[in-house]
């Protein structure tokens, strides 16, 4: 009896203890606790001392047991003579800065989008957006955890759109997958005519490639203070989709190669860019944001004195006016941070090999938002081909049309919306995957996401995916957990999480799950490259079609580009 009731009395301790966890993080002294954090009486978050500003937690997560640092400044607002310039250091900030004064870059919509886009953002932006967060666990803020890798995301979004809080980003699943063995930073960067306007005219009054300075600007503020948090400045995965995975493989080609990245492993979702590196048509395009500006033939200086709104309609404008699948602005050849096409860099070996390990991959069909359905006949298909390579000579359209033969029954093709979708896909997506696994060879784990319809975009769903997920407005809420709370998603995490652990996916994957995971196999690259298929019924290694040797060839040469 006796036993009993002190069964009894230790039961009610545990669970009253167990309740004081959940409710609030554990009780810190009010000293310092290792440079940089310090918790002040009166507040259950920290502050995150940097020598500019002093920043407090946003919030505790209770659940995953990390806390939040929202919109830390890495740079002074990219605004009046700053804009098309590279970020300056962040401006000194007095008191306690709580992370609620943050916007997202200015941002703009192709008419293909504009459906979608009110859809998934509604979130307030500004010039002044140079802003990250970080996830940090709670065990390196009190200085029990050390040493942790760094997960680094860049959003994608056409180099358009997009914000590090954007659409359905959210670092609280990872950091679970991750079982709070890492830290996650997210930061902003410009987009459209602030972060990409180029040509000869940007590039001696100002720099082009803005947008890819800001990210390296972010990338810097990691190696200088994420020490203070418990993190590893030698052990950051930068990790980006589409416009973010096109954004790493340039930064992997920075001046000529020869510049650090600033990372030691890359994960690389669907690397996309529409090639830009006519000097001509690009100063066409700047004319053009320039007119629209009402600085026609007066260049920066005039643009730079512009109100916000002048220059938001401008960008506006020039991205709106875009041909179906196309963006306008992008990572541009510069003859200086960026010298040449990535593919072309890398044929050349003018890229950055010091990495540790590389993860890569594609959707099975990436093209398919990016190709007009209203292309149906064989006119059409040679219509766009020959205005998006306006250098190329005919010899070398007919080739490129060749290579995607003319459909019909029994053919490769059945029309002529998966004939220019699968051409589409290949050049400015899925041989890319296969160029980075060449570059890297031992160190580079491909894979396909397969899951239906295989669109672009639709595996950061899978990446980010948690209970109650939402889409915008929309929530989803779309349940993975059939027969356990191990499922697809969590096992693609898993695996992210894993490589960004260890710069191998397999180390730390999930076990137990349905469907479960398999051993992911480094990259062979002959015919085909080998990948990790992901799909409805789980995971299998297989020969990625979509990395043909013959199509990627010609993609990877400079044929195309008019210059042989």
């Amino acid at each position: 009896m006796e036993l009993s009731a002190s069964l009894l009395v230790l039961l009610g301790t545990l669970l009253s203890l167990l309740q004081a966890a959940v409710a609030a993080p554990i009780a810190a002294p009010d000293t310092n606790i290792g440079i940089g954090i310090d918790f002040t009486p009166g507040s259950d978050l920290p502050l995150l001392k940097l020598p500019y500003a002093t920043y407090r937690a946003s919030e505790y997560n209770v659940l995953g047991d990390f806390y939040k640092f929202s919109n830390i400044r890495f740079a002074a607002p990219p605004v009046g003579a700053l804009r098309w310039q590279k970020p300056a250091p962040p401006l000194q900030e007095e008191g306690i800065q709580l992370g609620d004064v943050g916007y997202q870059c200015m941002q703009a919509t192709p008419a293909f989008l504009s459906i979608a886009y009110p859809i998934i953002t509604s979130e307030p932006q500004s010039e002044d957006c140079l802003f990250l967060d970080v996830y940090v666990p709670s065990a390196a803020i009190r200085g029990r955890a050390k040493n942790l890798p760094v997960m680094f995301w860049i959003y994608g979004g056409g180099y358009a759109l997009g914000a590090k809080d954007f659409f359905i980003y959210n670092g609280a699943p990872l950091m679970k997958s991750a079982q709070n063995n890492m830290i996650y930073v997210a930061p902003n960067y410009r987009m459209g005519a602030y972060g990409f306007l180029a040509g000869p005219t940007v590039e001696k009054n100002g720099v082009p490639n803005a947008g890819l300075w800001d990210q390296r600007a972010a990338l810097q503020w990691v190696q200088d203070y994420i020490g203070l948090v418990g993190g590893d400045k030698n052990a950051v995965t930068a990790m980006g989709e589409s416009a973010g995975g096109g954004s790493i493989t340039h930064h992997l080609v920075g001046n000529g190669g020869t510049l650090n990245p600033l990372f030691k492993r890359a994960i690389i979702q669907s690397p996309a860019w529409l090639p830009q590196f006519d000097g001509g048509q690009l100063e066409t395009q700047y004319a053009s944001f320039e007119a629209r500006a009402g600085c026609a033939g007066k260049g920066l200086e005039c643009l730079r004195g512009k109100s916000l709104q002048v220059i938001d309609e401008a960008n506006r404008g020039v991205i709106a006016s875009q041909d179906h699948g196309r963006f306008g602005f992008g990572p541009a050849v510069d003859n200086s941070f960026i010298r040449d096409l990535p593919n072309l860099e890398f044929a050349k070996g003018n890229y950055w090999k010091d990495l540790d390990s590389v993860m890569v991959g594609h959707t099975s069909n990436e093209g398919y938002i990016f190709t007009d359905p209203a292309a149906t006949t064989d006119q059409d298909v040679y219509t766009t081909v020959s205005t998006t390579f306006s250098n190329a000579t005919r010899s070398t359209i007919d080739k490129m049309l060749n290579l995607y033969p003319t459909p019909g029954l029994f053919k490769k093709y059945l029309t002529n919306f998966l004939r220019g979708a699968d051409l589409v896909g290949q050049f400015i997506v899925t041989c890319n995957t296969r160029t980075i696994a060449q570059a890297y060879p031992g160190k580079t784990y491909n894979y396909q996401f397969s899951v239906v319809p295989g669109l672009h975009a639709e595996d950061i769903l899978f990446t980010f995916w948690h209970p109650g997920i939402k889409l915008g407005p929309i929530e989803l809420d779309f349940n993975l957990d059939f027969l356990t709370s191990k499922n697809l998603a969590t096992g693609w995490q898993s695996y992210l999480t894993s490589f960004v652990r260890s710069g191998n996916p397999n180390t730390y994957r999930e076990s137990g799950g349905l469907p479960w995971t398999v051993n992911w196999d480094k990259s062979r690259v002959g015919d085909t490259v080998s990948a990790l298929n992901m799909d409805l019924l789980g995971f299998s290694m297989i020969g990625d079609p979509d990395t043909d040797a013959g199509r990627c060839g010609f993609w990877q040469s400079n044929v195309w580009t008019g210059r042989s």
